[in-house]
């Protein structure tokens, strides 16, 4: 759900986790207009300053006691019919006692009066009293609309000019997936450097910016379907599912692949052939390690998980590699007891993205042991298909050993195929 549903369902608190702060204030200020309420913002260096009229009056001796901010957004009560109130890093003084306690009892005021506090934090632990009174909200990363415009208003400022629609469609592609700052800087990195706008640098800002997230891996690879021996049924199909991305198929109504599940013995392949995978379909790889979603603050885990899937829908079209899951996922059963529940939620959230996800992103799964993973998240609908990754037939033995000689620069001629086939049998 998005902010303006918790705000008209008369939530007194919101936590929107964002490293986007003008951009969540600026979001809420268009909800405060939009519905006629209050707003009001509030920081530790700036004060208590209340919007009236569409101007800005700033309180002239900050507010820095934590409990006196709390009630002052009771002040916006005035507008019969609400407000909102906004609240930047709020949360190193949250949790102590008397603040708690105080939000506790402000929250219940604030919601017969309609007005909803928003905090806004990188980062924010609910303490466990307030748990049941705040809803945790995320921003939405920007849209290709958005960033085409950012794009737009950045080479009318620094007199660049786009050379072609194609330029400008693929440096606004190379930046889905970023936030409005993050974008601004990779564009502003390629002006400096290129002076104009290169898809290709951006993306290497994009793949740093990634990666330092942490929850995501950018990877790339020189893998293509010739770098892999066998697994003739799995590289057919996806030769045959290729053209669902084209202007052609979308125009006719095909959908986009949903995914793949491949199930196998270690060492057979499957990660070489995700790899392989994203060069055939020319898509950017993201790697899911579903162990970095785990976070050790309330509710953290949660928001890590939809902040990694927003990102990937945010790049789409893309594939979205998730290497062994059944080893991120293997404590579900006993979630509730083992971790207050925490992995039962997460895997709720990926089960209802993989069957609700309309973005193009293609999910490439792959585990060794299928009995560790639940029924419910192999059930047709989550993917398109499954396959089964078994030790190398007689056939396979010797494309593969033909791929590794001329990999290390050797001539397969020389070599006697057929014995070494024989002879790695299992």
């Amino acid at each position: 759900m998005e902010l303006i549903d918790y705000v008209r369902a008369g939530y007194p608190a919101v936590v929107f986790m964002t490293p986007e702060e003008d951009r969540a204030v600026a979001e809420c200020r268009r909800i405060a207009s939009k519905n006629k309420l209050d707003f009001a913002t509030w920081s530790l260096t700036e004060g208590f300053c209340r919007l009236n009229n569409g101007n800005s009056n700033r309180s002239q001796n900050p507010i820095t006691d934590p409990v006196q901010v709390l009630e002052r957004g009771l002040e916006l009560s005035n507008n019969k019919e609400g407000g909102i109130f906004c609240l930047l890093d709020f949360h190193p003084f949250i949790k102590t006692p008397n603040v708690w306690r105080k939000a506790k009892d402000i929250f219940k005021q604030a919601k017969n009066m309609g007005i909803t506090y928003v905090f806004i934090s990188v980062k924010f632990e609910i303490p466990p009293e307030l748990e049941r009174e705040v809803i945790l909200s995320s921003l939405q990363l920007p849209t290709r609309q958005e960033i085409q415009k950012l794009a737009e208003a950045l080479a009318f400022q620094q007199d660049v000019s786009f050379s072609s629609e194609e330029e400008k469609n693929n440096a606004i592609e190379a930046a889905l997936g970023l936030t409005i700052n993050e974008a601004e800087n990779a564009f502003a990195v390629s002006i400096a450097k290129e002076g104009k706008f290169n898809a290709k640098l951006i993306g290497q800002v994009k793949e740093q910016i990634i990666c330092n997230g942490g929850l995501l891996e950018f990877k790339s690879s020189n893998e293509t379907l010739e770098s892999i021996g066998g697994l003739k049924n799995f590289t057919t199909w996806a030769m045959s599912r290729l053209s669902a991305y084209s202007i052609e198929a979308q125009e006719y109504g095909l959908p986009y692949p949903r995914g793949v599940m491949l199930i196998g013995i270690p060492g057979c392949g499957k990660s070489l052939t995700a790899k392989a995978l994203a060069n055939m379909w020319q898509k950017p790889l993201l790697k899911l390690d579903v162990g970095k979603l785990f976070g050790s603050l309330v509710g953290d885990t949660e928001a890590n998980t939809r902040r990694a899937l927003e990102t990937a829908e945010a790049m789409a079209p893309a594939i979205l590699w998730i290497d062994e899951i059944e080893k991120g996922l293997s404590g579900v059963q006993a979630s509730g007891k083992t971790d207050s529940g925490v992995t039962s939620r997460m895997f709720g959230t990926i089960l209802t993205w993989l069957q609700e996800k309309k973005a193009p992103v293609f999910v490439m799964a792959t585990a060794n042991n299928i009995s560790q993973l639940p029924p419910e998240f192999l059930r047709k609908g989550r993917f398109d298909e499954i396959f089964f990754v078994d030790l190398p037939d007689m056939e396979e033995r010797k494309a593969i050993f033909e791929i590794q000689l001329k990999k290390y620069k050797r001539n397969s001629e020389n070599f006697e195929i057929q014995s070494l086939a024989e002879g790695t049998e299992n």
